[in-house]
Formats: C-alpha cells, sequence, structure tokens
C-alpha cells in the first residue's frame, strides 16, 4: 500500500488582518486610488484584502486538490482558525464536488466507505517561533500523531560547525531557539509500516547583514535550523537514521543549484550532502526541478523539498516528485504557454507564490 505526501506553502493563510504595517499618506494607495484619511484607508484595505484572498484561497483549493495527497505538510498557516475556515469554505467545497462526480452510481455503503480518500478530517496547526505568527499545519485523511519542537534552543547542536561569529553578530545567543517557526515531527503507519514525517519552514532569505544578500546574510541562521533537524532525526533513530522510515519536507528557503549548477551560500549541505537523506527530486531534470521564481533576479528555483531517508529512498527508486505548477501567475517566464486555473493573474491573483511538491511512496515494514 502506498501513501501520497505533499508539501505546500500557501502564503499568508490569515484569518486575522494586519494593521500594522506604517504607510506614509503618499503611501496610502489601494488599487488605483489613492485614500487621504488613514482610517479610511485602513478600512478599504481591509475590504480590499479579503476580495483579494477569496479569489487566491479559491485558486489554492484547486492546487490542494490536485495534489490529491494523503498527507499535506503546510506551511504559512496562520491558526487553527484559518485552517479550518480555508478547508470549510474553500477546499471541502472543491472536495465535496470530485467526491460526487467520481462516486455516481456507487451504493451508499461504498460512498460511505470510499470518502476517507477524498476529505481531510484530520486538520492541525501548531504554534511556533514565528513574529509574524505563520505556522506550519497538516492535512491528513487518517489520524497523525504530532510533537512540536519549537522549544529547541541552540544548547541542542552546541557540537555543530556554527558560523558563531555571524550569530553573535546578529544578537544570537545559545539559550535561543534555534528554530525560526518549528519543525514538527508526524508519525503514522502506512500499511504495518511505521513513517515519520518532519514538517520545516526554514529562515527567510531576508537581506540583514554585511553581505546585502539574502541568501548569504541569513545562511548561518538556516544552517543552525538544518543541523537540529538532523540532529532530531538522530536521536529519533538512535544510531541508525539511515534504516528507519522517514520523511523532511517543507519550504526550506534555500536552494543547492540553479538548473543544476550549484549555488553559493547553501544552507543544507548537512541534511544532503554524505547523503543523510536523498532528494528524488534530482530524478526530475535539471531545469525542471523548480517551486518558486523570483521576478527580482528572473530565477527560477527549488525552495520546497520533500527529502526521503535512505531506506524509504531505494525502496522506491523509481519515485518522481510531481510539481504542480497551474497555480503560479502568467508573469513565470518557463510558463509562458502552459495551463492554468481559473482567472490566475499577471501577479495575482495565484494559488501561492510556491508549488505543491507531492509523491507516492511505498513505506517498507
Amino acid at each position: 500500500m502506498s501513501i501520497r505526501i505533499a508539501t505546500f506553502n500557501l502564503e499568508n493563510l490569515y484569518s486575522r488582518f494586519d494593521f500594522a504595517g506604517r504607510v506614509s499618506r503618499e503611501g496610502r494607495v489601494v488599487g488605483a486610488y489613492a485614500v487621504a484619511d488613514k482610517a479610511d484607508y485602513e478600512s478599504v484595505r481591509m475590504a480590499f484584502e479579503a476580495v483579494a484572498s477569496d479569489d487566491m484561497r479559491q485558486l489554492t483549493a484547486l492546487a490542494l486538490a490536485d495534489a490529491n495527497a494523503d498527507v499535506v505538510c503546510l506551511q504559512e498557516v496562520d491558526n487553527q482558525q484559518a485552517l479550518d475556515v480555508f478547508y470549510s469554505n474553500y477546499l471541502h467545497p472543491v472536495l465535496r464536488q470530485r467526491f460526487a462526480q467520481a462516486t455516481k452510481g456507487w451504493s451508499d455503503d461504498a460512498r460511505k466507505a470510499g470518502d476517507t480518500r477524498f476529505f481531510y478530517d484530520h486538520r492541525h496547526v501548531l504554534t511556533g517561533n514565528d513574529t509574524r505568527g505563520i505556522d506550519v499545519g497538516v492535512l491528513s485523511r487518517e489520524p497523525v500523531a504530532l510533537k512540536s519542537n519549537a522549544g529547541l534552543t541552540y544548547d541542542f547542536i552546541a557540537d555543530a560547525p556554527l558560523d558563531w561569529v555571524a550569530l553573535s553578530a546578529r544578537n544570537i545567543k545559545r539559550e535561543d531557539r534555534i528554530l525560526r517557526r518549528d519543525c514538527v515531527a508526524m508519525d503514522c503507519v502506512v500499511d504495518g509500516g511505521p513513517l515519520t514525517i518532519f514538517n520545516c519552514h526554514f529562515k527567510s532569505m531576508n537581506p540583514n547583514g554585511p553581505h546585502r544578500d539574502g541568501r548569504a546574510d541569513s545562511q548561518p541562521l538556516r544552517a543552525a535550523e538544518v543541523w537540529a533537524v538532523r540532529k532530531l532525526i538522530e536521536q529519533r533513530f538512535a544510531g541508525a537514521p539511515r534504516d528507519a522510515n522517514w520523511i523532511v519536507c517543507g519550504d526550506f528557503n534555500d536552494f543547492c543549484e540553479v538548473d543544476g549548477t550549484p549555488a553559493r551560500h547553501s544552507a543544507l549541505g548537512p541534511l544532503l550532502a554524505d547523503g543523510f537523506a536523498i532528494d528524488p527530486m534530482s530524478r526530475r531534470a535539471a531545469n525542471d526541478r523548480w517551486t518558486h521564481y523570483y521576478p527580482e533576479g528572473d530565477a527560477h528555483v527549488q525552495l520546497d523539498y520533500i527529502l526521503l531517508s535512505p531506506r524509504l529512498a531505494a525502496a522506491n527508486p523509481d519515485a518522481v516528485p510531481d510539481v504542480l505548477r497551474k497555480g503560479l501567475p502568467w508573469r513565470t517566464p518557463r510558463l509562458e504557454n502552459a495551463p492554468r486555473y481559473p482567472r490566475i493573474g499577471w501577479a495575482r491573483p495565484k494559488a501561492s507564490d510556491h508549488c505543491p511538491v507531492v509523491i507516492e511512496l511505498e513505506v517498507p515494514a
């Protein structure tokens, strides 16, 4: 029996309106209209974003439905309420229609037994460390056991080769928490085979340091997170991680290559360099591994990963991830003539700025 695993950064799935932005009078523009009064501006902006989010979330739901995964690891979820509202108002209606189409002519008993293959009755969001309040979550067709690791501090990886000069320049101390959001461990059983999935969302590539380069400046922080995830796996599987069934997935906010050419400043080495984990995306063509497009640098890169333990990779030598790109905006150059969901715009609306990545795997007993 196989299981389909997906990862998807939903791009700011909020249930609350953000009033934190400080905007000068000249900057109070909504759409093409200037709004002089600050209170009026906030009201107009709230209405504008509510309408825009409705378009976006319909597209997000289509992308998730097309992934058709048994377990979906999510990033950038505001809270449990946001996920439940999104599921009830957007994803569930799409799934309900597809269920009705797929089960025409089935008996009532068969329909009742088959609905677990379509719907996500198990939805969870765990609170992490992000200052904006975006967390990681999961949609699952079957029960899963979850454990947050948001409380880990730098002492947890005291023996890792970290760049403490760069970390200290950011006022990082050993008692500080490592993970900028979280690494949630999820346990499930697939036809008798145990499987642990680590859902991660690593530090973003914001420039805030001497390099004035988002990747270079944030690399020491992401490297610490990656070392922490590796140590979590080593501890969990007691000295034999290569022989266990586990997956590390999520938005890593980093890449090792661009179209097969090695990239500088990657923080992902501790997971990949010595074959500790296997990236099945390498089974795709070098120019077809990308999951995100940066318009500022005109770069197509892989930020979203489903890494397999060596045992899982060996058990699935022909498994290749699907990258679902129909929800990306029309400005993405490599998709100039590719199909899109209805109402996708030049820059927005879109399903997300990331693509869902999904893979089907057999889990060894």
